[in-house]
C-alpha cells in the first residue's frame, strides 16, 4: 500500500507540473481540430528495476535504486531492457500498441531485522533449494522475453485536442506475458559482491508467466511524424520465482515472535525506466504552418491599378503563385478578394485551392512538390465606391474532411480553420477619361533555368544504358555544353505516376543520381557543379500529355483519375483500357532533365497616372 500511494502521489505531481505548459498558446476555436488517426512504430530501451523478494523497500520506490547506487555501472549492465513495437492511434485520446522486448534483471537485499535486533536475521526459503540465515542475499542473470498489448490514452487531449502539442502525458495499461529464466542466488559480502558457491544455481529451463504492465509516458512532439518519449512502466506478474526466493513467515524458538517479510505481495514485480522514439505513419496536414508562412504566396494583378473599361466594367486577372513544398496535400485554401474603400467593402467571388489528395473539386488543384501559378479572371460593373479603393485578399486554410465550403462564413461555421495574412493586391479604380498615362520602361537583367537535354528511363528502372539511342543524343548535347564552357548544371528527375508514391519518390532520386553519375563520367576531369533532385510523380506532365493527345476519351481519363481515391491504381486500370497511355504517354515522363541558367533581359513598364481636371 505504501508503494502504491507513493506512485499515485508521484503521478499527480507530474500532471500538475506539466499541465500548464501543455495548454500554453493553444488557440481557442469553436470547432475542434481534425483528428489524426495513424499507425506508428516505436523503439525504446533503458533500465530494469527489481521489485521482488531480494529488494529493499524501506524508502518506497526510490529505495530500489540502492542496488545501482553502490555498484554503479556494473549493475546497470545487468539491469537493462529494450523493446520494439507497433501501434495505432484511434482518435483524440485512445490508442493501442503491441510491443515485445528482452531484458536482464538483478537485485539484492539487506536482511537485518530492525524490529527485533535480538534475533537479528530473517529466514528465507529457496524454491527447490535449502533454507538458511544470511546477512545479505543477491541474484543476477535473470533474463526475460516479454510481449504486451497495451491500451493508451492521452490525458491532455481529453480536455483540449492538439496534435501539435509539444508535451503530452499518456498513461497506459495492458496484459501480456514474460518467458523468463531466473539467475543464480548468492550470499553477498560486505561490498555487495557475490561469494561462491551459489546458494541457488541459475534455472535450467525458461518458464512462462502472465504480466500486467501499467505506467505513464511523457511524450515530446519533436516533429509532425516523430515523438521522443520517457516511459515508466510497473510490471505485475503472477510468479514469485524471478529471483528464486519465496516470501515466507518465520518464527524463533526462544520467543513468540512472528513477522512477514516486507514485500508488497506474493508475486515478484519489476519496473522499467525507458527512453524511446516513435515514428508515425500519418499524413499530417499542418494548416497552422501554412497560415504562418502565408507570406510565401505571391500575388499579382493585371492591370494594376484596376481600370474602368469603355464598356463600363472593371476587368482584371488575379495571378497567385504558390511555392513548391508549401501546399499540404489534404488542405484547402479559400482566398477571399474584396475591394476595400472608406466606409465599406465590395466582396467578389472567392478562389478555392485544393491539395493534390483532396477528392473534392476547387478552382485549382495544387501539387505539393511543384506548387504553381494560377490565374483567375474577374469582370464586374463599375460602381462609384471603386474610384478610391484597394483590392485586398484574405487567405483561410482548413483540412478537407469530405466537404469543400465555398465561402469563408461557411468555413467558420463548419470547420476548424486558420487565417493567413491579409494581402493588398492592387490599387483601383482608374477611370480612363480622367487620366493621361505616362509609361516608363525599365530593363532588368535576370537569369532563368533553360532545359537543354533529357535522359530517359525504362519503367521502374534507372539505368541510362536501357534507352541507349535516346540517351546517346543526351550525352552528345551535354558534351556540346561542356565545349561551350558551361560549368553549372541542374537536374530535375521524375517518375511516371503509376505505382506506390514512396517507391516513385525513391525511383526519381535514383534517376537523378544516375544522370549525375553519367554527366560526371562524360566531364572526366573538368570541374563542374551539379545540383539535382528527384521530384517523384509528375502529375502535371501526365495531364498535359493526355490533354494534347489524340485519345478519344481523354477528358474522362483525367476526371476518373483526379476523382479517384487511389490514383495510381486507376492509372493502371486506364492503361489496360487505353494501351496508348503505356505506349506513348508514360515513357515520356520517366526522365531526368538537365537545365542551364541563361541570362535574359526583362522589360518592366511603370505607368504614371496624371489626373486631368474636367471642365
Amino acid at each position: 500500500m505504501k508503494k502504491n500511494l507513493t506512485i499515485s502521489k508521484l503521478m499527480m505531481l507530474i500532471v500538475m507540473a506539466i499541465l500548464p505548459f501543455s495548454m500554453y498558446a493553444q488557440e481557442g476555436k469553436k470547432k475542434s481540430k481534425p483528428v489524426e488517426k495513424y499507425w506508428y512504430i516505436q523503439a525504446d530501451g533503458g533500465l530494469s528495476i527489481n521489485h521482488g523478494d531480494l529488494a529493499n523497500y524501506n524508502g518506497g520506490v526510490w529505495d530500489d535504486f540502492d542496488h545501482f547506487k553502490n555498484l554503479a555501472f556494473k549493475n546497470f549492465t545487468k539491469n537493462w531492457n529494450a523493446h520494439f513495437g507497433v501501434g495505432y492511434q484511434f482518435g483524440k485520446v485512445f490508442g493501442m500498441n503491441l510491443k515485445g522486448g528482452y531484458g536482464l534483471l538483478s537485485g539484492h537485499k539487506h536482511l537485518v531485522n530492525n524490529k527485533n535486533p535480538e534475533f537479528g536475521k530473517q529466514t528465507l526459503g529457496f524454491i527447490n533449494g535449502p533454507a538458511g540465515i544470511y546477512t545479505d542475499l543477491g541474484f543476477e542473470g535473470t533474463s526475460y522475453i516479454e510481449g504486451d498489448l497495451n491500451l493508451t490514452f492521452n490525458l491532455f487531449n481529453m480536455f483540449n485536442y492538439n496534435p501539435r502539442r509539444v508535451i503530452n502525458l499518456v498513461p497506459h495499461i495492458g496484459i501480456g506475458g514474460i518467458y523468463y529464466k531466473a539467475g543464480a542466488v548468492s550470499h553477498l559480502d560486505d561490498n555487495d559482491v557475490a561469494e561462491t558457491p551459489a546458494l541457488q544455481n541459475e534455472m535450467s529451463k525458461r518458464q512462462l508467466a502472465l504480466s500486467v504492465p501499467a505506467g505513464m509516458e511523457i511524450t515530446f512532439n519533436i516533429a509532425p511524424k516523430f515523438d521522443l518519449f520517457l516511459d515508466y512502466t510497473y510490471n505485475f506478474t503472477n510468479t514469485d520465482n524471478l529471483d528464486q526466493v519465496k516470501k515466507q513467515k518465520y518464527s524463533t524458538a526462544s520467543a513468540a515472535y512472528v513477522e512477514e517479510s516486507r514485500v508488497i505481495n506474493n508475486m515478484d514485480m519489476y519496473s522499467q525506466v525507458n527512453l524511446g522514439l516513435r515514428v508515425k505513419f500519418n499524413n499530417p496536414c499542418d494548416i497552422e504552418k501554412m497560415a504562418r508562412e502565408s507570406k510565401k504566396i505571391t500575388y499579382r494583378v493585371n492591370p494594376d491599378p484596376l481600370v474602368k473599361g469603355d464598356d463600363g466594367n472593371v476587368c482584371f486577372d488575379v495571378i497567385v503563385t504558390i511555392p513548391a513544398e508549401y501546399f499540404e496535400k489534404q488542405a484547402v485554401m479559400n482566398l477571399k478578394p474584396y475591394l476595400a474603400y472608406n466606409g465599406g467593402q465590395i466582396d467578389i467571388d472567392p478562389i478555392t485551392f485544393v491539395g493534390e489528395k483532396v477528392k473534392g473539386q476547387g478552382d485549382f488543384r495544387v501539387n505539393y512538390k511543384e506548387g504553381g501559378e494560377f490565374t483567375k479572371h474577374y469582370c464586374m460593373p463599375y460602381q462609384e465606391e471603386m474610384a478610391n479603393c484597394e483590392l485586398m485578399a484574405d487567405p483561410m486554410f482548413y483540412v478537407y474532411e469530405g466537404t469543400i465550403y465555398p465561402t469563408q462564413d461557411e468555413i467558420v461555421k463548419n470547420a476548424y480553420f486558420t487565417q493567413g495574412a491579409t494581402e493588398k493586391l492592387a490599387d483601383g479604380v482608374i477611370v480612363k477619361d480622367e487620366y493621361i498615362d505616362q509609361v516608363v520602361y525599365d530593363t532588368i537583367e535576370k537569369t532563368h533555368a533553360v532545359k537543354k537535354l533529357t535522359y530517359f528511363y525504362n519503367k521502374d528502372r534507372y539505368n541510362i544504358a536501357d534507352r541507349k539511342k535516346l540517351n546517346k543524343e543526351a550525352d552528345a548535347a551535354f558534351n556540346d555544353l561542356l565545349n561551350a564552357g558551361e560549368k553549372e548544371f541542374e537536374i530535375r528527375a521524375w517518375a511516371s505516376p503509376e505505382g506506390e508514391e514512396g517507391h516513385n519518390n525513391e525511383l526519381s532520386n535514383n534517376r537523378n543520381n544516375a544522370a549525375e553519375k553519367q554527366m560526371k563520367k562524360l566531364a572526366k576531369k573538368a570541374e563542374i557543379t551539379i545540383n539535382g533532385q528527384g521530384y517523384g510523380e509528375d502529375w502535371n506532365l501526365f495531364t498535359e500529355l493526355v490533354q494534347n493527345s489524340n485519345l478519344k476519351d481523354k477528358d474522362a481519363i483525367i476526371n476518373n483519375i483526379n476523382n479517384s481515391s487511389n490514383k495510381q491504381k486507376t492509372i493502371k486500370e486506364m492503361c489496360a483500357i487505353y494501351p496508348q497511355l503505356e505506349k506513348d504517354i508514360l515513357p515520356q515522363i520517366r526522365r531526368a532533365e538537365v537545365f542551364v541558367n541563361e541570362p535574359y533581359k526583362e522589360v518592366v513598364t511603370r505607368t504614371i497616372k496624371v489626373k486631368v481636371e474636367k471642365h
